[in-house]
């Protein structure tokens, strides 16, 4: 993160602890832990979509792009004052965040309106659950002009996707734990199957 000017080293008053993650990928999640920072911040109350409206735009598309915004967050830059306030601790000194970082209580709000500024005029065809941008066409031909406009308003803002993790030209995905496209709207059998199994109390 020191590489990448994600981080520089701090002065600040202000220190929260790390805190190591398992991801269900197996790799380890390097987080801090804001929950002081986050009590003594005012909370930025932007509307967050509702998954089953999202959900139900999908539902009757053809072809559903799915584009996913990597490390989102860190494409916002942070000012002086809440540069300071991010700051953490590590056994090699403390540091602070010159961007957005994971944990922050107002950072799902902020990407959220950041991403939604981005699809102004294109909520007809795209929807988005912060870094997961999902376009829903009805015909072959929309589907690439759509994704042109948004690949442009992408590269505009000056944001990247993960290419690995985007999913082109199908006509049924999976978004928001469901299974979509194509008129149907199937909740994913992994979830179900985890809740058949489900042992029963004793």
């Amino acid at each position: 993160m020191l590489q990448m000017g994600v981080i520089r080293p701090s002065g600040s008053a202000w220190a929260s602890p790390v805190v190591l993650v398992p991801n269900p990928n197996g790799e380890i999640c390097f987080c801090m832990d804001y929950h002081k920072l986050n009590a003594v911040t005012l909370p930025n109350n932007y509307p967050m979509p509702r998954t089953n409206k999202l959900v139900k735009k999908l539902g009757r598309a053809q072809f559903i792009p799915i584009l996913d915004l990597t490390q989102g967050y860190w494409q916002v830059p942070l000012n002086k004052t809440a540069k300071k306030m991010s700051a953490f601790i590590t056994h090699v000194g403390l540091y602070e965040f010159n961007v957005l970082s994971f944990r922050l209580q107002n950072a799902p709000a902020t990407f959220q309106k950041l991403v939604d500024g981005l699809l102004v005029e294109l909520e007809k065809c795209a929807v988005t659950d912060l870094d997961d941008v999902a376009i829903f066409l009805e015909s072959w031909a929309k589907h690439l002009e759509h994704l042109q406009k948004v690949f442009k308003r992408i590269r505009e803002a000056k944001l990247t996707v993960k290419t690995k993790k985007c999913q082109i030209g199908l006509n049924r995905v999976a978004y928001l734990e469901h299974q979509v496209g194509q008129e149907t709207i199937n909740p994913l059998q992994a979830k179900v199957n985890a809740i058949q199994k489900w042992p029963v109390p004793k």
